[in-house]
């Protein structure tokens, strides 16, 4: 029986929930910070305040959102995100061989900067090296590049040589695809038959600083 659109969309947001929630963790010396280092991990994740990036969502109400980046100290930067029902903050940090997002807060309609914040997540969202088969578990889920030239279409047209990592949780699967230069490029929640995506359909890149 096909499941309802509203079971779906729940089942959606609680994934994401359990997907992009890590463990709190004040110790950020866990993580390794070297000011502005070059990594191959920063292409994918351009990191110059004000870049904007649009997402046209479908499946459900919540699949579209926007990010900009509000903040930025060295290799952390905080991305304000807003899907239309909240907005949270969301602070991650590039290192040689990850991509953390190290602080998350959700309801958070003033913007404040939280860069400095104690430490409250460690969700590696990309690892090295980027190829295909590498692969990092927390908690209860699993997190794999199963591909590093795929193509993906979006109403700005075709992009190529995407990373696409697959996420799995004990009930669930989504894949995130990255390009070069750009960024998060698709997200899509894949639940039986039925697919949310959300995918870029606007974004603006500042020059880098560096």
């Amino acid at each position: 029986m096909k499941k309802s659109k509203k079971l779906i969309g729940f089942l959606f947001l609680l994934f994401l929930l359990l997907a992009f929630t890590g463990c709190t963790n004040n110790n950020s010396d866990e993580f390794e910070e070297n000011g502005n280092e070059t990594s191959e991990l920063s292409p994918f994740f351009p990191a110059s305040l004000g870049n904007h990036w649009s997402y046209l969502g479908d499946g459900m109400e919540y699949a579209s959102f926007t990010r900009e980046i509000i903040y930025v100290d060295g290799n952390r930067f905080q991305v304000m995100e807003d899907n239309g029902g909240t907005v949270s903050a969301n602070v991650f940090l590039v290192t040689s061989d990850a991509v953390t997002r190290v602080f998350f807060q959700g309801e958070e309609y003033e913007m404040e900067d939280r860069l400095n914040e104690p430490d409250n997540d460690a969700t590696i969202l990309l690892k090295s090296p980027i190829e295909a088969g590498t692969k990092w578990t927390h908690d209860n889920q699993s997190r794999e590049i199963v591909d590093v030239n795929a193509s993906v279409t979006t109403p700005l047209g075709v992009f190529d040589e995407c990373i696409k990592v697959q996420i799995l949780t004990p009930d669930s699967e989504m894949f995130e695809y990255y390009k070069k230069g750009v960024g998060l490029i698709k997200r899509e929640f894949i639940f039986g038959d039925d697919i949310i995506s959300s995918v870029l359909e606007s974004f603006e890149i500042e020059p880098s600083d560096s």
